[in-house]
């Protein structure tokens, strides 16, 4: 019976609507500056495809709401949780997994940004290994010629939660943040772009947000909240 509460349509959409208001209440205290490199203010704005760490992604569903961005989601039921809050938040979003039946996921979001939407991939999702990014970008970026950007997130005052495979980072309350959008990554429309290539320009526009807002010395806890 439990069960059969917990995963209906009702239940998800209350809970949805529960995380997504708090996460609208938090996310106003939040002091969110953005450095973004002259030549991304050149680019189409609906052929743009992001890409950032995965422990790097809470300040993005603010920074960027309404913005019609694509995001891949998962198929399970905090996915279902998750697609939801996105939705509210005026993301498209595409369900899928990049473990099972990739190549249909990776067609599915070459519609979507087809359709006029820009694409926002954590490179390194959805289970690691951390900072090493996966070829999916690559590939569309290939097909449809779009350019990629490197997207670094950090806040002064966060929680670094040591034992999730990301090291996630969550911005406390009225902390001071940043996000950075780097220059467009040369060779990812014509293919001559390599995974190396594409994992250094994001660390770097990562490292170069924490040095914008001086961040201290995370506090570590415990996924587990113990």
């Amino acid at each position: 019976m439990r069960r059969r509460v917990t995963r209906s349509d009702a239940f998800v959409g209350v809970l949805a609507h529960l995380a997504a208001s708090v996460l609208s209440l938090h996310s106003r205290t939040l002091r969110i500056e953005f450095d973004t490199h002259p030549d991304v203010r050149k680019l189409d704005p609906s052929r743009i495809l992001y890409g950032f760490w995965h422990g790097r992604q809470f300040l993005l569903v603010a920074g960027f709401r309404n913005t019609g961005i694509a995001i891949m989601t998962d198929l399970s039921w905090a996915g279902e949780i998750q697609t939801r809050i996105l939705e509210r938040y005026g993301y498209a979003t595409v369900r899928g997994s990049s473990r099972r039946k990739a190549a249909r996921v990776l067609a599915e979001m070459k519609r979507t940004i087809e359709a006029g939407h820009p694409a926002a991939f954590a490179l390194d999702g959805p289970g690691g290994p951390i900072h090493r990014s996966k070829p999916g970008i690559l590939l569309l970026a290939r097909k449809l010629g779009c350019p990629i950007v490197p997207v670094g997130t950090s806040a002064a005052h966060a929680l670094t939660l040591r034992t999730t495979w990301d090291r996630y980072l969550f911005p406390l309350p009225f902390a001071r943040c940043s996000i950075v959008l780097g220059a467009p990554i040369e060779g990812a429309a014509d293919g001559s772009l390599s995974l190396d290539d594409l994992d250094r320009a994001v660390t770097e526009v990562t490292e170069k947000a924490d040095r914008r807002v001086g961040r201290l010395r995370d506090r570590e806890v415990r996924s587990d909240g113990a």
